[in-house]
């Protein structure tokens, strides 16, 4: 199958763009510059013609540029999409995020449910994959928490009581692979097994490193998060800001059925983590 592949060389793009060619698929990959979502003057109907399926890991977390979230979570996508149809596109696979609809209260979660939605509604063979936390030793968001449980104190929101069901990248990247290659429709929420606080997580991730158990967990009270986080967006590239805070203290869980289901077996649990990259 000849698949266009859009965020090939992101965290979960990589492990997916490996495993596609390994199946045998004739992959299509263009970088950002190539094909950016986000600049629908650029010419992207070369890039269809001939192709399959479509599988768009393209995504961002901040707002960057006026209307960069909707841009590359709704408008893009759809126009994209539109083309599809037009060049007898089979399969599109879109990798969103858990929580996202349309009247989310944050604009990444808000912004990825009108495009899912959007995609869904419009015709062609779909599928959404929603993770929750994703895991991986190169993922961002990992490295971020693995520095942080290395500390001898943690100072954590609400003493780290949020719950969320982190969700290993190779099971992320498996889980894309079944939808490309099946007939499924709709959402799939991808989660791990089982749910955990971000205490619990933050001890297993620090158990990995071979580390001692943590001696104290320090609550911080909501009006320095809250200023902490305001702070932090300010800064380029800061991983914290308002709407991941709201993100962290709304969770991230959901029935993992339909995901074992699709993977012929249960996902890995958080604890099982040390096994997998």
């Amino acid at each position: 199958m000849k698949i266009l592949l859009l965020g090939g060389n992101g965290f979960i793009g990589r492990r997916l763009a490996a495993r596609l060619i390994e199946a045998g698929h004739e992959l299509s990959a263009p970088s950002r510059a190539e094909l950016d979502l986000a600049r629908p003057d650029q010419d992207w109907a070369a890039w269809l013609d001939g192709a399959e399926a479509v599988a768009n890991l393209a995504g961002a977390f901040r707002q960057g540029r006026s209307g960069g979230l909707e841009a590359v979570h709704y408008h893009g996508p759809l126009r994209l999409a539109g083309l599809a149809k037009k060049y007898g596109v089979r399969r599109w696979v879109q990798l969103s995020a858990l929580g996202a609809a349309p009247d989310a209260a944050t604009l990444f979660l808000a912004s990825k449910g009108r495009g899912d939605a959007a995609l869904l509604d419009g015709g062609l063979d779909a599928a959404v994959a929603r993770p929750s936390l994703v895991y991986g030793a190169d993922g961002a968001s990992s490295r971020l928490l693995m520095r942080l449980a290395r500390l001898p104190l943690w100072f954590l929101p609400d003493g780290g009581r949020q719950p969320i069901q982190p969700v290993a990248a190779a099971d992320v990247a498996e889980g894309l692979h079944r939808l490309i290659e099946g007939r499924i429709r709709g959402a799939v929420d991808f989660v791990g097994a089982e749910e955990a606080t971000l205490a619990d997580y933050l001890r297993q991730l620090r158990s990995l490193q071979g580390l001692g158990p943590i001696e104290r967990v320090q609550l911080l009270p909501g009006w320095l998060v809250d200023g902490l986080a305001s702070c932090c967006g300010r800064i380029p590239g800061s991983l914290l800001d308002r709407d991941s805070l709201r993100m962290l203290r709304q969770g991230s869980t959901a029935d993992p059925a339909a995901f074992a289901a699709l993977l012929g077996r249960s996902p890995l649990s958080f604890r099982q983590f040390g096994e997998v990259v």
